[in-house]
């Protein structure tokens, strides 16, 4: 009777649990469980579907690989117009392939949602037939306990068919046991994909979020050409004429930035920093190659001629315009900004909690908004080469918090401060 009164106790536990235990989200793609041997999109279809669509991305990631290698080679060649424009071309072909790719993973992870979604209901479709077996097994227990065991031996015409009942009694206590082992199972099952939905539903805002800005980044690069060759009139002269023009502008930005921070550094208070070596950040892009360290710039470098001190590192990738961009620790936009073809072009800068500030430059898209908080790791806004860029990289520079600041100029907002080498917390 105590092996019976255990088990009565673990079936109502089990059970009683069912009542708060969070279910498939109704909002969902879910096939009705009893409606899933009829569903249009068998468990086989789903997966067939799915692997197809997995080889589409291997196969468009290939040849997109290929553009990307074509564009570091066009991206190393003499600024000519021809050079800029076949660049340009390259770059909305190249992000074409990221939108495409980014297509068929949207495509490939709400297969996989709705494939996982089936599950769901068809477990939940078991976990309720297992509930109700084990609750008339328990009705069943129940009026066999009942019974006294005594009355039951003077009811019966044969000794043999006594012991028969209590087999029967023992038969179904460990067929409950059984069903309640399963159904414990089934309920871990249940919510390790349940889990599973929220993470991959999680994935497809994201890369929704994702296409559309591609989409805007492409639509920009579009508008550089047709305006590249709107003012020069598709002209080499005129368009060499453009890069002295600006050449001149940018150098002399330059300057008044290396003046406002050389300053700014003189004031830099170690003491009150991180320690140096304590891997603080991560490298803010995706695939991300260093491509200029920190500090005086070599007299025989191609960047010489516009700045004789880099505040920052870069880092290129080999996806080029359009790579995400991510927030390299915890922290809060403080600042956003615009430079258009000059200085960092698109810019965001993050306030982290150790008394430092970090700023992404050269942005294509940038995909926050000022106070909002950001985590380690999170999309902040994708790659470019806006302002004075040669090519796709995004500029990274590590500031006090206590010296960062911004300044309007002519060209946009201009962030400024005593930077520090990044390499010392990366």
């Amino acid at each position: 009777m105590k092996k019976a009164f255990l088990i009565f106790m673990l079936a109502a536990v089990c059970l009683g649990g069912s009542a708060t235990f969070i279910r498939a989200d109704t909002t969902a793609d879910t096939t009705n469980a009893t409606d899933t041997a009829d569903a249009t999109d068998t468990t086989e279809d789903l997966k067939a579907s799915i692997a197809q669509k997995e080889q589409q991305i291997a196969q468009l990631e290939q040849e997109a690989q290929q553009y990307r290698q074509s564009i570091a080679q066009t991206t190393s060649q003499t600024q000519t117009l021809k050079n800029q424009i076949a660049n340009i071309n390259k770059q909305i072909k190249n992000l074409q392939y990221n939108i495409s790719i980014t297509q068929a993973k949207l495509d490939a992870t709400q297969l996989k949602i709705k494939d996982l979604n089936n599950n769901i209901a068809a477990t939940e479709t078991t976990v309720a037939k297992n509930q109700q077996l084990i609750t008339q097994l328990l009705q069943n227990l129940n009026e066999l306990d009942a019974q006294n065991q005594l009355v039951t031996l003077f009811k019966v015409d044969k000794l043999s068919d006594f012991f028969g009942v209590l087999a029967d009694i023992d038969s179904m206590q460990e067929t409950l046991v059984a069903k309640i082992n399963f159904l414990k199972v089934l309920k871990e099952n249940l919510k390790t994909d349940l889990d599973k939905s929220q993470r991959m539903k999680s994935q497809y805002d994201s890369l929704k979020t994702s296409l559309g800005a591609q989409k805007d980044i492409t639509t920009d690069q579009k508008q550089e050409k047709s305006t590249l060759l709107q003012t020069t009139k598709n002209q080499e002269q005129t368009y060499q004429k453009l890069l002295n023009q600006t050449l001149a502008k940018q150098q002399q930005i330059e300057k008044e930035i290396n003046d406002i921070e050389t300053i700014l550094r003189q004031g830099i208070n170690y003491g009150s920093l991180p320690s140096k070596g304590t891997h603080i950040f991560i490298i803010p892009v995706q695939g991300g190659r260093l491509t200029q360290g920190y500090g005086t710039v070599p007299k025989n470098s191609i960047t010489r001629k516009y700045y004789s001190f880099h505040n920052g590192i870069d880092y290129g990738s080999n996806l080029g315009i359009g790579a995400p961009i991510y927030a390299a620790a915890d922290g809060f936009i403080q600042a956003i900004g615009n430079n258009g073809t000059y200085a960092y072009g698109k810019w965001i800068a993050i306030r982290h909690t150790n008394g430092l500030t970090t700023l992404y430059g050269h942005l294509s898209y940038v995909g926050v908004k000022i106070s909002q908080q950001v985590s380690q790791g999170d999309t902040i806004g994708y790659m470019g080469k806006t302002g004075l860029a040669l090519g796709p990289h995004v500029h990274f520079t590590v500031y006090t918090t206590d010296s960062f600041k911004t300044e309007s100029r002519w060209y946009g907002l201009l962030p400024v401060g005593a930077s520090i080498d990044p390499g010392d917390y990366m």
